[in-house]
């Protein structure tokens, strides 16, 4: 009787444990239990709210001007690249992503988006602080949109103090901080900015990776960008 009632004791915790294993991980943020869902943020309260505790960056100057912006964001390159047909203008940074579901495949997810059409704040938000792991940051946030058909994924500052490249964020695209800053600086002033996030590596014109220290060869103006598969030619509307 004894054994047969130890037995099952056993049996119960190890499916106790078991049970505990998965409630670990973490859900897509279209599930609406992750940080790419913004759970934190009130629409109704100011996300730049001036804290004085927060370290105040300064606005950069003598960044370069814009005139037709873009940008690409690879998962699987860990890179964010901003550039400009226009003028000639690319700069690649790196990049902490979505982490990995159990496909292995980031929860960021992918397709052809845009900064915000207007200037509304809740697009643009040159320092963040609501919640205050934003560390009053610029966040930039995206027209990707949840399940919920909620504009819930940015391109924000490092959370931690130091950028982990990688798969480490809960959705949402990290970058160092004073990445961030120029990034949002040059582009703040053109709405509706393409961004494209992809799975696949980022290639130039000239075929070569795009990668943190090298120069990227830009398409011409008017050429047909070769995004990746998972994402395709960008539409025209």
């Amino acid at each position: 009787m004894c054994s047969t009632r130890l037995l099952m004791l056993t049996s119960a915790i190890a499916f106790a444990g078991a049970c505990a294993d998965t409630s670990t991980t973490p859900d897509d943020p279209e599930q609406g239990s992750y940080e790419g869902v913004d759970e934190d943020a009130d629409p109704t309260i100011p996300m730049d709210d001036g804290k004085a505790d927060v370290p105040r960056y300064a606005i950069p100057q003598g960044l370069p001007v814009l005139v037709d912006p873009e940008i690409i964001v690879s998962l699987e390159g860990l890179t964010v690249h901003l550039f400009d047909r226009a003028t000639g203008f690319t700069a690649v940074y790196p990049a902490g992503v979505g982490v990995k579901n159990s496909q292995g495949r980031s929860i960021t997810p992918t397709g052809h988006f845009s900064t915000g059409l207007t200037e509304d704040p809740w697009f643009y938000v040159p320092r963040r602080t609501n919640p205050d792991y934003f560390g009053g940051f610029p966040f930039l946030r995206l027209t990707a949109q949840n399940s919920a058909g909620a504009n819930t994924y940015a391109l924000h500052g490092p959370i931690t103090s130091v950028l982990q490249r990688g798969y480490v964020s809960h959705g949402c695209v990290r970058m160092a901080s004073k990445n961030v800053i120029d990034l949002f600086w040059m582009v703040k002033g053109h709405l509706a900015t393409p961004v494209t996030i992809q799975q696949e590596i980022e290639y130039d014109a000239a075929g070569k990776r795009v990668d943190v220290g090298r120069r990227a060869n830009l398409w011409a103006v008017g050429e047909d960008i070769e995004y990746g598969a998972s994402v395709g030619p960008r539409p025209t509307y």
